[in-house]
């Protein structure tokens, strides 16, 4: 392709696209190979360092030039840190020729190019870093995630409520804005979303996203409008959808949802409550698990009408969760009965040992008045011990959940 550059025109030389230095490949799919490449600031430094030593390579040393020739070697081999690097998406499409005919794969894979550019380019927060493209040479450059997608960390979150909740928040909160402005993402899955940090996730690979009053829709006659793993069954109709509603996202992140604390990439269908698939029977000794399954049965669901409208919506219903676990909040388990989360190590809950004890109160003046009658609670993780009033929850409620301890 013409994008392709070489240093001094030699073989063996690093491929280049525009100024990026291409380092290895990261992976391919049907209409585009991705690479991590490094950014011409880091790429000039090190084809500085080769001059250098080029230069000196020839000369005797002596204590200056051996100085020089050590800090450029240094300079060279140094460890690379992930902001001297990007991931460059190369589309499997020539770069000159006449405008291929709407409808064909090559017309499809340049209305990607364009959409991915148009997007991006907007610098919304929990999108990756759009670093360089050139629409007519076929490529774009975006920011790098060393820890690459949630795919390739399927038991990141397993079983951990709490951290995948925090994640999957951010997550919600980057959809729940593209929704305000009319954009639909439509491949909400493991492989397109990137881990920033324990408590990030961002949003890759707008490649079919619906953007409103377009010029061009994407969507092929016969094509469906997402993922077919994670799509929502009234997605799938064989025929092209001419309204993508935003609910389309939030049946796909449910999913993913299900995905991040299962430890696995797939939930069949709307399955999420059968024995084989219901988190609360997988871990069982979770009661924090009920609480994931009210946001599935609010996403993750057989007919549109029933899901939740928008990203905007589910972002309240999961900071809503969110606060109560995190602030040790009254919880309902499935039967409606209230529980209570462990003050002290967070994780676990009080549970009846069925022990009534009694509790000498004392008046003002120090004399001793009527008996208190309490039961013991014990948290099924760290065993820490509570004493509740004898109307729990009623009373114990009222004075935050743990009125005496020890």
């Amino acid at each position: 392709m013409e994008a392709m550059k070489f240093y001094g025109g030699g073989v063996g030389y690093p491929q280049k696209y525009g100024e990026w230095e291409v380092i290895e490949p990261l992976g391919e799919g049907g209409q585009s190979t991705v690479y991590l490449v490094r950014n011409p600031a880091r790429a000039g430094e090190r084809e500085l360092c080769i001059q250098k030593l080029m230069q000196l390579s020839g000369q005797g040393f002596n204590a200056e030039t051996a100085r020089v020739f050590a800090e450029a070697s240094f300079e060279y081999a140094r460890k690379e840190l992930p902001s001297d690097h990007g991931a460059l998406k190369l589309f499997k499409i020539p770069a000159k020729g006449l405008p291929p005919p709407p409808g064909s794969e090559q017309f499809e894979a340049i209305e990607r190019l364009k959409n991915e550019v148009t997007v991006l380019s907007e610098k919304r927060p929990g999108l990756p870093a759009l670093l360089g493209s050139n629409k007519d040479e076929r490529w774009i450059v975006t920011e790098y995630f060393p820890e690459r997608t949630l795919e390739h960390h399927a038991s990141k979150y397993q079983g951990k409520v709490l951290p995948a909740l925090r994640a999957f928040r951010s997550l919600v909160e980057t959809v729940a804005l593209i929704h305000k402005e009319g954009y639909v993402h439509r491949d909400i899955k493991p492989a397109n979303v990137f881990v920033r940090n324990d408590d990030q996730l961002v949003l890759g690979d707008f490649g079919i996203v619906y953007i409103p009053r377009g010029e061009e829709r994407l969507t092929l006659t016969d094509e469906r409008v997402g993922p077919r793993d994670y799509m929502p069954q009234w997605g799938d109709l064989g025929d092209r959808l001419e309204k993508v509603n935003p609910n389309f996202d939030v049946y796909m992140l449910g999913k993913l949802l299900w995905c991040m604390i299962a430890g696995r990439l797939k939930l069949p269908r709307e399955y999420h409550r059968r024995a084989a698939f219901d988190l609360s029977v997988r871990f069982a000794n979770d009661r924090h698990m009920h609480l994931i399954n009210s946001i599935l049965d609010k996403c993750v669901v057989e007919e549109p009408e029933h899901c939740l409208a928008s990203g905007s919506e589910l972002l309240g219903m999961v900071e809503s969760i969110l606060a109560t676990i995190e602030q040790g909040s009254p919880l309902s388990d499935q039967k409606g009965k209230l529980v209570i989360p462990c003050r002290v190590c967070g994780k676990g809950f009080y549970q009846d040992r069925r022990t009534e004890l009694r509790l000498q109160q004392f008046d003002e003046r120090n004399m001793p008045t009527n008996f208190a009658h309490l039961r013991v609670f014990v948290c099924n993780v760290c065993t820490h011990h509570a004493f509740f009033a004898p109307n729990y929850p009623g009373e114990a409620a009222t004075r935050n959940w743990t009125p005496w301890t020890q």
